[in-house]
């Protein structure tokens, strides 16, 4: 490592606590008495609630009314208003509203499957942080048909639709509204039995016939953040019921593999959550299969890196929010064959915190069979700010990898905020065939000064790596890198002038390596507008030397129907050199629906190489991912993916709740690996209840 670099990490550790030490003294707006943010008293009630979308019940009338909800792109009030009431009782918290509409026959209304966030539908949002943390929240979505999304975003800014829960939802659609009731549980929710609480909440309401976004608390920042929404306040909760939420799921499988010889293998295995104290939650799964789950993208994009991938594992979500950082020291999908695994998350106090311990393989390179364990705990500072610790332990038969790290997000005031991550591995590994492959203590550091105002948001940070930075449940894409990186961006929106949306971005990084050298040396800049007429325009450019190559791409696109996702079509033109091989690449993408239950997702990739010795080559990938709702408890997801290196990818998803918590899967994949001759072929069964 760089002479004097863990010296500077230390410094630089000290600054920031004594930053946080000063920001514990420190009162933004949102807290004043006198603040401006918008506030509903919650109706308490004895009373259950029909779940049906009609606002009969008698308390509804007495309810408090929120309102004045304001469009994002013209800063005025929304043209089609949204009133919000809310009432609670010992056990969950409700919620209506109603979304005014004076065309309502030309209302976006078809997405049927639960837990995939609405794409072309009109929607409301609800943004609930119980903590009021100012750092964190739920999400509960819903449409016209009364379609349930629920989502949950942790300090980093990570949002994440994994996040999953049971909760009541029911929508209807009227003559010049359409009105929706919610019936959540307090039980899946991390909060405090006490009395006079204030929660922090949002509403956000999605007209795709206006193609305006409308808050209820509005700040032309940054709208979506917790320390911008309003309060619920007056919450009494001290003799709130308190529920375990106890969910056991057992299933049993049955895989079939037709490879020139037929295998078949039947499983079984189960998973088990509850709740320890109304703001903590375990749970645990033994031999966890996860079949069932989509496949990944596929690609054909330039790169020299490792991809990263969104996780998609049931077991994973709950708290996996948490362990977002700038720099991925945890990265949940380098577990892989699981036999068991336990894990704890919550609030406590001034603290969020998450523990996961995993027994089976790892894989990062080689495959390491052992028990992991990683520790992420949160502690709010201040208004806004938060100061994180990370541990991890990872104990295989081929060695171990530890982590110690800390990060922070420190708010100067209202648009500063200085950002910093610190850690240290410990790695001492065998490879496969056991020989040494790592013996290594090694650092990271990071630190940023960030500007956020409307229109500008403005970056300057520093990062040094050491070479051998990797460890194993990480993802650390460079390594051996210091230097300094800056970010700018631009982004106007209006209403009445000639753009919809007007953004210009430009970025560098410039890194050398511990010997002085320079290794990466990037230069991007973009521009893009919305018109009016929804017509998407955008351009870039991109100058990177990545030793020893010198990079470059220059691209176009094009986009109709911008803002009605099911109509759009955009087309992205490219060229440059990547590795010394010159290229064009165009990209189509359409969706569209032939049939209100058939959502089907269209993309096709074709890039013309030509190699230095002047060898041309034709590279191309095709996909289409569709669903077909038989019913709203029956459906079918396909996914089918062609390279033109006759690797394919093909995934077809039967999924049927027969009856409640009871679910039905039939899986068939094709699969050709690169390099690959023969196609693997497999048909999956799994049958799972849930008993709460």
């Amino acid at each position: 490592m760089r002479k004097g670099t863990l010296w500077s990490f230390f410094l630089l550790h000290a600054v920031c606590a004594l930053i946080s030490l000063a920001l514990h003294t420190t009162c933004l707006a949102h807290d004043d008495p006198n603040a401006t943010v918008p506030a509903l008293r919650p109706f308490k009630v004895d009373a259950p609630i029909t779940v049906d979308g009609v606002l009969d019940e008698p308390f509804w009338q007495e309810a408090e009314v929120g309102a004045d909800f304001t469009d994002t792109r013209s800063g005025r009030p929304a043209a089609q208003q949204t009133n919000v009431r809310i009432a609670y009782t010992r056990s969950h918290l409700y919620i209506a509203g109603e979304c005014f509409d004076d065309q309502i026959e030309k209302i976006h209304a078809s997405e049927l499957r639960e837990d995939r966030f609405f794409r072309g539908d009109d929607w409301v949002e609800v943004h609930l942080d119980p903590a009021h943390s100012h750092n964190s929240k739920y999400g509960f979505f819903s449409n016209p048909l009364g379609t349930r999304v629920d989502a949950s975003e942790g300090p980093s800014g990570s949002f994440s639709t994994s996040w999953s829960a049971e909760w009541d939802l029911a929508a209807k659609i009227y003559d010049d509204r359409w009105v929706f009731e919610m019936s959540i549980p307090l039980r899946i929710l991390n909060y405090r039995q006490a009395d006079g609480q204030t929660w922090g909440i949002n509403f956000t309401r999605k007209l795709v016939r206006t193609d305006v976004t409308s808050f209820w608390s509005y700040n032309d920042t940054d709208f979506f953040k917790p320390r911008y929404f309003g309060h619920i306040k007056g919450l009494d909760l001290a003799d709130s019921t308190f529920d375990r939420n106890l969910e056991v799921t057992p299933y049993v499988t049955s895989r079939s593999d037709f490879n020139g010889d037929s295998h078949t293998e039947p499983e079984t295995g189960g998973d088990v959550s509850f709740r320890l104290t109304p703001s903590i939650i375990t749970s645990w799964t033994f031999n966890p299969d996860f079949a069932q789950v989509e496949a990944d993208t596929d690609t054909i994009e330039l790169r020299d890196t490792e991809r990263f991938l969104p996780e998609k594992r049931l077991f994973f979500e709950e708290g996996n929010e948490l362990f977002s950082m700038r720099n991925r020291l945890y990265y949940s999908r380098r577990f892989t064959g699981i036999d068991t695994g336990a894990k704890v998350s919550g609030d406590w106090k001034d603290f969020k915190f998450a523990f996961i311990d995993v027994y089976g393989d790892t894989v990062h390179g080689d495959t390491h069979y052992g028990n992991s364990s990683a520790l992420r705990v949160l502690q709010n500072v201040g208004e806004a700010s938060n100061l994180g610790y990370y541990l991890s332990s990872s104990d295989f038969k081929s060695g171990h990898s530890r982590v110690l790290g800390t990060d922070g997000n420190l708010f100067l005031n209202e648009d500063w905020r200085f950002s910093y991550q610190l850690a240290a591995a410990d790695d001492r590994l065998r490879d496969n065939t056991g020989q040494t492959a790592k013996d290594s203590s090694d650092y990271l550091g990071y630190g940023s000064l960030n500007y956020e105002k409307y229109p500008w948001d403005i970056s300057v940070g520093y990062t040094g790596i050491s070479e051998d930075f990797d460890p194993v449940l990480g993802f650390i894409p460079r390594r051996d890198i210091f230097g300094p990186y800056t970010r700018s961006i631009y982004h106007l929106r209006s209403a009445e002038k000639w753009y919809k949306n007007f953004y210009a971005f430009f970025g560098n990084e410039f890194y050398q390596d511990n010997d002085h050298k320079t290794t990466l040396r990037d230069y991007s800049a973009k521009t893009g507008v919305t018109l009016q007429n929804d017509l998407g325009l955008a351009v870039g450019h991109s100058d990177d030397f990545h030793k020893p190559f010198d990079n470059s791409r220059t691209g176009i696109e094009v986009s109709l129907n911008e803002s009605d996702y099911w109509r759009m079509m955009a087309v992205n033109w490219a060229f440059g050199e990547f590795e010394q091989t010159d290229y064009h690449e165009l990209i189509f993408a359409k969706h569209f629906k032939p049939l209100e239950r058939w959502p089907i997702r269209y993309e096709y990739t074709v890039r013309f190489e030509e190699e230095p010795d002047g060898t041309r080559d034709t590279v191309w990938l095709n996909r289409v991912v569709f669903d077909y709702f038989l019913s709203d408890k029956a459906w079918i997801k396909s996914s089918l993916q062609h390279r033109s290196t006759d690797v394919h990818n093909i995934s077809i998803i039967y999924g049927w709740e027969f009856v409640k918590n009871a679910h039905f899967y039939l899986v068939y994949n094709s699969i050709r690996e690169e390099n690959e001759s023969d196609i693997a072929h497999s048909i999956f069964i799994k049958l799972a209840y849930t008993f709460r």
